[in-house]
């Protein structure tokens, strides 16, 4: 009996932690971090910029975003430690 109820005392315990996981949106920041992590630094932000920033915003269904936010960010002149706080703050 003790067994059976401990396990059930673990099982709700498992839920209740995995549950804000499960149910959290897919990012909290998006494309509009990135580009004001950007203009912070001093860089205009323009169509490219914005689409580089959108790419490393959609990070819940695309494993490569932030490798496409961080080449097409750098691929425009951006510094590497700049675009890796702006798709950092795109996708996280």
């Amino acid at each position: 009996m003790k067994l059976k109820r401990a396990g059930g005392v673990l099982a709700v315990a498992l839920a209740a932690t995995a549950l804000p996981i499960v149910v959290a949106s897919p990012a909290s920041a998006d494309q509009g971090d990135c580009q004001l992590y950007l203009i912070d630094r001093g860089y205009n932000v323009g169509p490219k910029v914005e689409s580089a920033c959108r790419n490393g915003a959609d990070t819940w269904m695309n494993p490569a975003a932030w490798g496409q936010c961080f080449y097409g960010l750098t691929g425009i002149g951006v510094r590497q430690e700049d675009a890796v706080g702006a798709c950092n703050a795109a996708g996280w």
